[in-house]
């Protein structure tokens, strides 16, 4: 298990938390514990970008639960929805990610895709691709209040988050570690109760990523629909070396997905990740799963 995290991660969302303890085993990691604690329905409230946190004493009495049935233990990492993220593939010309100035550039970058002042938000980035001219910066961002108001908590219930990262990024590292090397591309989908991510990788350069919430409006199957004419007119993508498909409703979008693309779906199954599986996965499978991802690193 990699030394630079803790053995125990935390998925949380509007409605619940999920706590995971993982640990080394003979071929694979080993799920030593894992079990949801619900929130009160009014925990969280929709905002811009990311829900804001009102309710604070639902989640301190969460983790407060969860610390009485875990016993002692001080660092966690924290898996949040992918929709509570911006992720932003950007061309930043002249981009010097050790200059002072680079977070600011960033900012003033990211700027013109946001409907919120980018100064309220908490962002990293990685350079991707580099050219003489420019380079390609994945950027994610999330509500800085929100984040700040969580941590907050968790420290009040002595547990230091080490790191704060999106869900499905978290799959697809678990994913993505065990594949041979290739240049060709990669099609990857998640699917949770009200929110859908698709992400592109060519070789393992992300060439497209979104995730947008689910609503009455669009189902599985017509965001499926709308992201591969998108991918098929914008980057030219026709077909896939590998595709996978985790989450809620995985039989629905691999269905789409293969009608879409003429190519085998392959459903990502957390028996793959880990050696064995609890009896009680099944409903949050590809959340265990991203918890696997963390230690990929």
């Amino acid at each position: 298990m990699a030394k630079s995290f803790p053995p125990d991660i935390v998925v949380l969302d509007t409605d619940g938390l999920l706590h995971a303890r993982l640990a080394r085993g003979k071929r694979d990691l080993r799920i030593l514990q894992s079990k949801t604690y619900r929130l009160a329905d009014d925990t969280f409230s929709a905002s811009v970008v990311t829900p804001e946190l009102v309710n604070e004493a639902s989640l301190a009495e969460a983790l407060r639960r969860l610390r009485v049935e875990t016993g002692r233990w001080d660092k966690v990492s924290l898996l949040l929805p992918d929709s509570w993220f911006r992720l932003n593939l950007l061309d930043i010309p002249s981009f010097n990610e050790r200059q002072k100035d680079a977070l600011d550039l960033v900012r003033w970058t990211l700027k013109r895709t946001l409907p919120i002042p980018p100064e309220q938000l908490r962002i990293v980035w990685q350079v991707i691709t580099r050219s003489e001219a420019s380079a390609k910066v994945l950027v994610i961002s999330a509500l800085e209040k929100t984040l700040a108001r969580i941590e907050r908590i968790f420290a009040d219930a002595g547990i230091e988050v080490v790191m704060i990262e999106p869900l499905g990024l978290n799959v697809w590292n678990a994913i993505a570690v065990r594949e041979l090397a290739t240049t060709k591309d990669r099609l990857f989908v998640y699917v949770r109760e009200h929110e859908f991510t698709t992400a592109v990788f060519r070789g393992s350069q992300p060439l497209f990523l979104r995730s947008r919430n689910l609503s009455g409006e669009r189902s599985v199957l017509q965001e499926i629909r709308l992201s591969a004419n998108y991918l098929r007119d914008t980057l030219r993508a026709d077909g896939f070396e590998n595709c996978y498909v985790a989450g809620d409703r995985d039989e629905e979008a691999a269905a789409a997905l293969s009608a879409e693309f003429n190519v085998a779906v392959r459903k990502v199954s957390l028996r793959d990740f880990v050696e064995q599986v609890p009896a009680d996965a099944a409903p949050v499978e590809a959340e265990l799963t991203a918890c696997a991802g963390v230690f990929t690193a």
